[in-house]
């Protein structure tokens, strides 16, 4: 798969994890269960990204700003458009890849003044605790960028940290169907490993040269959110 055919994949799959207030509470646990590929999906692309861009600092640039304006229309829609504060809309994934792209290069340049960039590469940590899977998809970004080369060691170690966070997901409830609901729902300690089906299939081309795939996610991301927000406030 080219990374535009990947990305337009993720953002079928983004869609059916917003749906679940039109579906019933058990569609929405699995559909929340097998879209768990794409943030980590979006992370690993986004460094490719950083790999094979000509100008990091314009790379940082946009996705900063593409992430403040998804934090302005956020708050726009909240509180002048949506009256039901359940319909609310908090996400901002682009933040997410956005540190997480930092925190790469700070790695690369911890040579050239080590104690500034470990103390900013620690804030940068320390912030992606606070952003939309950041606890799990920075530390990501940094073990595939460092690990680029070496695929074992890179699955050896996701496969490690989600292993680790799995008793915090297996929770044992009153019945089957009830632990199950329950799994499915917290199913995000699989991010690290749920991803690497797809990553395997990247042939490393983008597909496309156009602006249109190259500026389409930071489009359609926040606009399915609040047109989903809207019409579940409007009509439910």
């Amino acid at each position: 798969m080219s990374s535009i055919f990947l990305k337009t994949t993720m953002m079928i799959l983004m869609v059916l994890d917003h749906i679940s207030y039109f579906i019933s509470p058990e569609m929405s646990s699995v559909f929340h269960l097998i879209t768990r590929p794409v943030a980590p999906v979006f992370a690993y692309l986004s460094v490719e990204g950083y790999l094979h861009t000509k100008n990091i600092k314009k790379y940082l640039f946009r996705l900063y700003v593409a992430a403040f304006i998804i934090f302005i229309g956020n708050f726009l829609l909240n509180n002048f458009v949506i009256e039901n504060e359940l319909y609310y809309v908090h996400n901002n994934i682009v933040m997410t890849l956005a540190l997480g792209v930092s925190a790469l290069y700070l790695y690369d340049n911890i040579c050239i003044n080590k104690l500034l960039n470990i103390f900013l590469l620690t804030i940068i940590l320390i912030l992606s605790l606070f952003t939309e899977g950041g606890i799990i998809i920075v530390p990501f970004m940094l073990i595939s960028y460092i690990f680029r080369n070496n695929n074992k060691k890179r699955n050896m170690i996701l496969i490690a940290i989600t292993a680790f966070l799995l008793p915090t997901a297996l929770v044992s409830y009153d019945s089957i169907k009830e632990t199950l609901d329950m799994f499915f729902m917290n199913s995000d300690i699989l991010a690290p490993i749920a991803g690497l089906p797809f990553i395997y299939l990247y042939n490393g081309k983008k597909g496309s040269d156009s602006k249109f795939f190259k500026y389409i996610f930071y489009v359609f991301y926040p606009m399915h959110l609040w047109i989903i927000a809207i019409v579940a406030d409007k009509l439910i």
